[in-house]
């Protein structure tokens, strides 16, 4: 054994009075000792009525909060960005964290907003050798994580590890987020490591990681050791941890380990893993049937999952969950009427073929595709055709590719939903401006 002891506990929904116990006896098993004041990093990508599954759930953050205070801990902060050109006051409101957090008298730090005014050196860093964060975080506290489990186009599964993408300021969130990701993330581990790690895998998320399908799995899962968390975590979902590109860079790396016979099991409820392949992601050319993909050569063959043939498989996840979502909606009359006057009812909605190409293809593309086609990445060619649209990025994050997948090929867009808009835009707004003031009157700036 390893000494990293990783705990699983039935709860087959969000009871915030189980969870709290879960939390402080896990506390109590794990050696963990309590500090007075807890900084919890959450997965909070996306937030609307259409994606309740995307992120932590509330009352699985209320447990965790509880069962913190009755260990001991009296201040507790809950910090976060989400997904980028995605507002992160927008989603703290559509998630309800607003209200939990004023509920449970939790203050909000806000990276998107906040002044990242010092650097953390990251011991041996492969793609970051030091990453800007908010001095605040570095104040003395117990460390959690409390992920959301979810399966990944990108990375197989995103759990504690992958959460700490979530802490890279945005500025440099996409820089190598190749098929470099994996190492990616464990700079972000080792720059920011936890005490505590705790994983909301009540209902999982499924088919993309924006608006996912939930599943059921309920579970509890604790650990003090990310990797070992995230190990067992894949386990559960049918996965081999070690083929989990960026748990075995991390396990080389001596952050943990990957080999379930070096990890003290405490499973009191023998909750079992799922059959091996049941969640593993889809082709992407079985995802949408008026989407076809074509993949040419990438970075010298370094398949740049983590970058723009992730996201593209991410966007068409994003459009059929959305689709779905809106043909069995019931909207009131004002909302129809303005969904109808920007072509957005499910009854106006006219597919057509679109091909997506992403790298140097070579081979030929069928003639219903020629006319419709998205270039995505930099490095995307095809022979003897132009294509409709071109998005040059390294990588093109999903938001991009999504509202130019919608336009292109007749479906509903979910960037242009009425009922969104308004919040949106407000908290757009508002994060302009706070992230201005904070800079202005921040201390460093004020005593120049």
């Amino acid at each position: 054994m390893s000494g990293e002891k990783v705990i699983i506990k039935r709860v087959e929904r969000y009871d915030t009075t189980a969870i709290q116990d879960f939390v402080y006896k896990a506390i109590k098993t794990l050696d963990i000792e309590p500090k007075p004041r807890a900084f919890i990093k959450p997965n909070l990508v996306q937030a609307t009525r259409y994606a309740e599954h995307a992120y932590t759930h509330p009352e699985f953050l209320r447990g965790i909060f509880r069962g913190l205070r009755e260990s001991g801990v009296a201040e507790q902060i809950l910090y976060e960005d989400c997904g980028i050109a995605v507002p992160l006051r927008y989603v703290f409101r559509g998630s309800g964290y607003n209200r939990l957090c004023k509920d449970e008298g939790v203050r909000f730090l806000n990276l998107a907003e906040a002044v990242h005014d010092a650097w953390v050196k990251i011991d041996r860093g492969e793609i970051h050798d030091e990453l800007p964060l908010p001095s605040e975080l570095l104040r003395d506290g117990l460390h959690v994580y409390a992920p959301k489990l979810k399966v990944h186009s990108q990375t197989d599964i995103t759990g504690s590890s992958k959460l700490m993408i979530g802490i890279i300021k945005r500025s440099v969130r996409l820089h190598r987020h190749h098929y470099d990701l994996g190492k990616k993330i464990v700079d972000a581990v080792f720059a920011y490591p936890p005490d505590l790690v705790l994983v909301d895998a009540v209902n999982i998320g499924i088919n993309g990681v924006g608006c996912p399908d939930p599943v059921n799995l309920g579970a509890l899962i604790a650990a003090r050791n990310p990797v070992a968390a995230d190990a067992v975590s894949a386990w559960l979902l049918g996965f081999d941890p070690a083929e989990i590109e960026h748990l075995r860079l991390a396990s080389r790396r001596g952050l943990g380990p990957v080999d379930l016979t070096k990890i003290e099991l405490i499973n009191p409820d023998r909750v079992q893993p799922a059959r091996p392949d049941q969640y593993k992601e889809r082709k992407i050319n079985g995802l949408n049937p008026h989407i076809r993909y074509f993949e040419g050569d990438v970075h010298d063959g370094k398949r740049c999952r983590g970058g723009c043939i992730g996201f593209v498989a991410e966007s068409i996840h994003y459009l059929n969950h959305y689709h779905n979502w809106r043909k069995n909606e019931k909207v009131n009359f004002a909302a129809s009427a303005l969904f109808w006057l920007l072509g957005q009812l499910p009854s106006q909605e006219r597919p057509r073929k679109l091909g997506v190409v992403v790298g140097d293809y070579k081979g030929d593309i069928p003639d219903e595709y020629r006319s419709n086609l998205v270039f995505v990445g930099d490095c995307t060619r095809a022979k003897d055709v132009k294509p409709r649209v071109h998005l040059k990025g390294c990588p093109v994050y999903m938001a991009r590719q999504t509202f130019e997948f919608a336009r292109h090929s007749g479906q509903l867009n979910p960037y242009l939903d009425v009922i969104e808009g308004l919040p949106f835009i407000r908290a757009f707004l508002e994060e302009k401006f706070m992230k201005a003031w904070n800079i202005l009157t921040h201390p460093l700036r004020r005593n120049r």
